[in-house]
Formats: structure tokens, C-alpha cells, sequence
């Protein structure tokens, strides 16, 4: 009967291990998942402000799978190429570009994630030297690719009051 007891308090201590093991397997998967979005929106914020546009381009999905809804005309982006054309009208038509992520929120579940942020942009127009700031809300999701996390959905927002957009307006707590 001993042996019994202990031979059940051993697969016990085996199962307990196991599926702890597999916890903290699952914790440390979804920190990696979050540093590699981190790093993702670091690579993206210093790509625009470098005005690299084939390195901008490198953080989305290739193809058609890519939607986004912009802040500016057109409304909506339909696949890579039609973003990318996008991205290269602003980086052609600005200088001094500085661009920064805050306030960065993310959630992973499985290979799908969605995070949020302020993006702060400030740039010089090339054609009249005019200065710019904008500080969008951003909501972006992803789908981790052969390894690699890469945005498949983007949705830039401005805030409006009395029916004009209000280019920027930190949130009352910031």
C-alpha cells in the first residue's frame, strides 16, 4: 500500500511539474510575443522617421491580406502595395520626420495580437517648408507569419470636435 501511496504522490508531483511548466512556458512565450510587437513598432517608428519606406513596409503583411483605414484620403488601403503607395507620398513629401510610439498597449493571444498606441508625428513639408504635428490613435493587429509578427491590420484615427478633426489632443491623463 506504501508503494502504491508513493508511486501516486510521485505522478502527482510529475503532473503538478508538468503543467507548471507548461504555465510558465505559455507566460514566457506571450512576454517574448510582446517584446517582439515592442520591437516590431521601435523598428516602424524609427523607419519613418529615417523616411525608409522599404523598412516602413517590412513590418506589414505582404499581399493583399493587409487592410487599413488611414487618416487621411483615401479612407482605406487595400493590400501592401496600395499602403505602400501610401507610406511613399508622405515620405516624398516630408523631411525632419519624427515619429514615436507611446502609451503602447498589446495583447496576444495564440499567433493574433492587437495593440493600441499614440503615435506622435511631426515633419517639415518639403514643397513649402510648412511645419506639421499630428498625434494619432492607432490600433493595429497582427498575425505572427513563419515566426515573425506582422501587421495585417491598421486603423489610424483623429479626434474631432464641432465636426473638425483636432490634429493634437493628449488624452487628459498624459
Amino acid at each position: 500500500m506504501r508503494t502504491r501511496v508513493w508511486g501516486l504522490v510521485g505522478l502527482w508531483a510529475v503532473v503538478v511539474i508538468a503543467v507548471g511548466a507548461h504555465v510558465a512556458g505559455a507566460a514566457t512565450g506571450k512576454r517574448e510575443d510582446d517584446q517582439q510587437i515592442r520591437a516590431l513598432q521601435t523598428r516602424l517608428a524609427t523607419a519613418v522617421s529615417a523616411r525608409d519606406l522599404n523598412s516602413v513596409m517590412k513590418e506589414y503583411v505582404p499581399g493583399n491580406e493587409l487592410f487599413v483605414f488611414d487618416s487621411d484620403l483615401p479612407r482605406q488601403h487595400t493590400g501592401w502595395e496600395s499602403f505602400k503607395k501610401d507610406w511613399g507620398n508622405f515620405v516624398n513629401s516630408a523631411e525632419d520626420v519624427k515619429y514615436d510610439v507611446q502609451d503602447l498597449g498589446i495583447t496576444v493571444v495564440g499567433n493574433a495580437a492587437f495593440s493600441h498606441h499614440l503615435a506622435h508625428m511631426v515633419w517639415t513639408s518639403t514643397k513649402d517648408g510648412s511645419h506639421h504635428e499630428q498625434l494619432l490613435s492607432m490600433t493595429d493587429a497582427y498575425r505572427k507569419i513563419d515566426g515573425k509578427w506582422l501587421i495585417v491590420l491598421e486603423h489610424f484615427s483623429i479626434p474631432v470636435v464641432d465636426g473638425k478633426a483636432v490634429f493634437v489632443a493628449w488624452p487628459k491623463n498624459h
